[in-house]
């Protein structure tokens, strides 16, 4: 909808880009990586866009940087519009990504950390509990890795290892519980005090099926 309203594709990336990391400045090619579109078509948009005061350029250290102009009158409304669409993708996502791990089998309980809430101290990115099927999550894995652009560390154990383990007060299992989290599947039974956990992969501990 938005490339036919600002009249392309690489121009509504390039306004979303912008409006929702007003404070970030990005040379082309990295531009290019970041909305996966053609250079020279990022490089006409730009040139758009700086021509109608909505982006700003700058020359660092032999490159060509680009950021949002929050001086323009065009910004509040602009910022507004891109923000409201980031949240609605973010949500379509989740909601895709919540439907995927409960396809990877019988799974109790499944949360995002680390790298997904922006929590450098968590010792993992994706914890899982049930058994799931071994290709489908570790090609989960993969796409997570793929999107994330980095090595993902993640976690699976079965339902009963994680009750007998956090009845133990395992090392492990108290620093799960003490970080951050996304839930995306929460099916274990509360009297298996699951909700100490409630507050988007290590590599692999182990998988069950």
């Amino acid at each position: 909808m938005y490339d036919k309203l600002f009249g392309s594709k690489t121009r509504a990336k390039l306004l979303s880009l912008f409006m929702n990391n007003a404070d970030k400045s990005y040379y082309v090619r990295e531009i290019t990586r970041t909305i996966n579109e053609q250079i020279n078509s990022v490089r006409r948009e730009l040139a758009n866009l700086k021509s109608l005061d909505i982006v700003v350029s700058q020359g660092k250290k032999g490159k060509l940087y680009y950021k949002a102009n929050k001086k323009s009158d065009l910004y509040p409304e602009l910022k507004k519009i891109f923000a409201k669409t980031e949240k609605e993708a973010s949500k379509k996502t989740e909601k895709d990504m919540i439907h995927t791990v409960k396809g990877l089998g019988d799974v109790s309980y499944a949360a995002l950390m680390g790298h997904f809430v922006k929590d450098n101290s968590s010792p993992i990115d994706f914890f899982i509990v049930g058994k799931v099927n071994r290709r489908r999550l570790k090609t989960f894995i993969a796409q997570l890795e793929k999107e994330a652009k980095k090595e993902l560390n993640y976690s699976l154990m079965s339902l009963d290892e994680f009750e007998n383990r956090k009845m133990m007060f395992d090392r492990f299992m108290t620093e799960i519980m003490a970080s951050p989290k996304d839930v995306l599947v929460d099916y274990v039974d509360e009297t298996g005090d699951a909700k100490g956990l409630k507050t988007s992969v290590i590599k692999e501990d182990h998988i069950d099926g």
